[in-house]
């Protein structure tokens, strides 16, 4: 310890440290995950379109069937595939994922986008709004599992009703 208060202290104070430790951990933390994020790009980005239902058994791929309409983007300039899609219903009758219209994988073009139509199912054909999470799962290989294990995207859609106007059924 200096006892002298007109000689400066030698050496690195424990302060100095402190606040060298202070700054230095963020910074390895946020220089590990760059590379990561650099790597696999952005997301991908749905949006809600529209939704509409068949109504009772009147289309046989698609009984008591609602259709939700999305628009995905790929804001990346690699090739994006949708893997899974599912449907975790909020509030009205619960719904369950059945296919897709293109079918998975979906491809999303870079920096391009697709539209898409998930066709779910219930126990009826109600006309009904409803609230419901629909998560994607997606990589940059045509198939999974993808080798940078992007997270799942998660999109909430709160659909006010479900006219009968879905366009005709296909079969």
């Amino acid at each position: 310890m200096n006892d002298d208060p007109s000689r400066p202290p030698s050496g690195v104070s424990r302060r100095s440290v402190a606040k060298g430790i202070a700054w230095s951990v963020p910074a390895v933390a946020v220089a590990s995950a760059a590379p990561a994020l650099a790597a696999s790009g952005a997301a991908p980005v749905p949006t809600f379109i529209s939704a509409c239902k068949y109504p009772g058994n009147s289309c046989s791929t698609r009984p008591k069937g609602y259709s939700l309409y999305f628009q995905i983007a790929n804001p990346t300039s690699k090739t994006i595939y949708v893997y899974t899609v599912s449907i975790a219903n909020l509030s009205g009758s619960a719904l369950s994922f059945q296919f897709s219209v293109p079918p998975v994988p979906i491809t999303v073009p870079a920096n391009g986008s697709v539209s898409t139509e998930f066709v779910a199912s219930s126990g009826n054909s109600a006309q009904q709004g409803f609230s419901a999470d629909i998560t994607i799962t997606w990589g940059h290989n045509p198939t999974p599992p993808d080798p940078d294990n992007h997270p799942a995207i998660t999109t909430r859609v709160n659909v006010v009703d479900t006219p009968p106007n879905c366009p005709p059924c296909p079969d």
